[in-house]
């Protein structure tokens, strides 16, 4: 299974995200990320399935969190 890393700019912000996609079903883990690896320097992210991708973008969105980019593993 591929999966995908949602980077955000603060764990606090991971955290909420993790708790939205909680409650819609939607399984993620916060990770911590090397800032080498983003454009903005972000050290955190939500790791999930990237069959998601799509669904999550949406949710995080209507949720009010911001995603800096995506990263693939």
């Amino acid at each position: 299974m591929k999966t995908c890393i949602a980077t955000i700019p603060s764990l606090n912000i991971c955290i909420k995200a993790q708790r939205v996609l909680a409650n819609q079903g939607i399984y993620s883990r916060v990770v911590s990320i090397d800032p080498a690896l983003t454009r903005r320097g972000c050290s955190y992210g939500i790791e999930f399935s990237c069959s998601e991708k799509q669904n999550i973008k949406n949710i995080l969105r209507r949720a009010g969190v911001s995603i800096s980019q995506f990263l693939e593993k």
